[in-house]
């Protein structure tokens, strides 16, 4: 039996995002010509609960992606998946859509 748990719950991205572009510097809609940015990270969840190998799958451009991947490389506190009682390395491809701010 596969268990895929996490801190920040796999399945439940509104919280990752949020957490991941708290305190973000955002363009502005003008400045983008876009109401919203959209990108995709792809990273592996280690048996320690780390994050490695973080990478840009769609990029949202304008500085976001570093400050993202510097977030994910920094968030400790995922949980481990476990298949049959042993804990498990899993790859995870996680989609933030930023809404941004008028000025």
């Amino acid at each position: 039996m596969l268990t895929a748990t996490a801190a920040f719950s796999q399945v439940d991205n509104r919280s990752i995002t949020d957490t991941l572009t708290k305190g973000l510097k955002l363009p502005t809609r003008k400045e983008t010509g876009k109401k919203i940015l959209k990108g995709v990270y792809r990273f592996t969840v280690e048996t320690d609960g780390t994050v490695r190998d973080v990478q840009v799958k769609d990029s949202m451009g304008f500085g976001v992606d570093e400050e993202v991947i510097k977030k994910l490389k920094a968030s400790k506190n995922w949980k481990v998946v476990t298949f049959d009682g042993e804990p498990r390395r899993i790859d995870y491809s996680l989609p933030i859509n930023i809404t941004l701010p008028k000025k």
